[in-house]
């Protein structure tokens, strides 16, 4: 298969550039992600991608990223549908995005928040190796940052 920066597969994920969000979550989870108008008004702006993640022919994730610096990118979303969880799909898919991140679009640095408490998110990202930064504790917002160095 051709790879590109529109489509790329690993193994039996396959990652398609996406307009909006496509797959379903629990209640309790639509509050760790950006609205669905928000994710549609962010993938029409030039430095945004986002992609549907799928395994066979279901479409089983979504991820949208930010180009903040040449080389950097902020994980700004990242689901796995909620049929597909507890399958260590989402550490699958983050592995094969980070790949995809360094081959076709040159990053060595992604950064990442989750909102505090949410432990699933926590394990997967240390899992891949991202590491805390800091911890945003404002009225309203309970974020923990993350990095992740790819050099």
């Amino acid at each position: 298969m051709r790879e590109n920066a529109d489509m790329r597969q690993t193994a039996d994920l396959t990652f398609r550039r996406t307009d909006g969000f496509h797959i379903t979550l629990a209640a309790d989870q639509y509050r760790q992600i950006s609205a669905p108008a928000r994710i549609r008004a962010a993938l029409a702006e030039e430095n945004v991608v986002g992609f549907d993640i799928c395994l066979d022919s279901a479409c089983i994730g979504f991820a949208m990223l930010r180009r903040f610096e040449p080389d950097a990118w902020f994980l700004w979303d990242f689901a796995i549908d909620a049929a597909y969880q507890n399958r260590k799909l989402g550490t699958r898919a983050l592995l094969a995005l980070i790949g995809l991140m360094q081959t076709q679009y040159r990053a060595n640095r992604l950064t990442t928040t989750y909102l505090w408490g949410n432990d699933r998110a926590k394990h997967v990202y240390e899992s891949i190796g991202f590491v805390e930064t800091d911890v945003v504790d404002e009225p309203g917002v309970h974020e923990v940052n993350m990095a992740l160095e790819l050099r």
